[in-house]
């Protein structure tokens, strides 16, 4: 049996015998970001020695901030590390949410059961993780994948915002052209 073989029955497998309910966020965008927490933090810092709490409050903070700009749906997905405690999540944002899997379930796995959830849903999800098998996995399920490093540069530059154009003394804010005509039109009735 090849690698690939025995990755399709350890799949298949899962989506029969784990199921994860997912908690609904209000639906602002179509783009959903699911974050292998601690993979991410690896990326980062050591983490033979280290704070673990301080680096994860430093990346959800991040988070928050980098899902704002791009207007993402973010999951921020940790193990459960050994501790014998259920699932828990936390709502940090409207945009912004983290998983604390529940015992003997790892971020791999739910975030392989993310992926498989919203396969077909006409959805762009994007899965951050340096775990080759978990970006082969999220790629088969028609993900896009991000490396943590990736994330980490992208939220470390955040693109430059465009600034409103100032012509003749009006302000350009880029509107489709029937909205601005409109607008003008409005405007000359008054």
């Amino acid at each position: 049996m090849t690698w690939i073989t025995s990755l399709a029955h350890a799949t298949i497998g899962f989506k029969r015998t784990l199921k994860f309910p997912l908690p609904m966020m209000a639906p602002k965008t179509n783009v959903l970001m699911v974050v292998d927490g601690y993979n991410v933090i690896g990326a980062r810092w050591d983490v033979t020695q280290g704070d673990w709490e301080q680096w994860r409050r430093e990346l959800i903070e991040r988070l928050c901030n980098y899902s704002a700009l791009h207007q993402y749906q973010t999951y921020i997905i940790f193990d459960a590390h050994n501790r014998r405690q259920p699932e828990r999540w936390e709502t940090i944002t409207d945009q912004v949410r983290v998983c604390y899997t529940g015992c003997g379930v790892t971020a791999d796995a739910y975030i392989e059961g993310f992926c498989a959830r919203h396969r077909g849903r006409g959805q762009r999800l994007i899965v951050v993780t340096s775990d080759r098998l978990e970006w082969l996995t999220a790629t088969g399920y028609g993900a896009e994948w991000l490396s943590a490093p990736a994330l980490w540069q992208a939220m470390a530059h955040p693109p430059q915002h465009h600034t409103a154009k100032v012509t003749a003394g009006r302000v350009i804010r880029g509107l489709p052209p029937a909205i601005q005509n409109r607008l003008r039109q409005w405007r000359n009735e008054l």
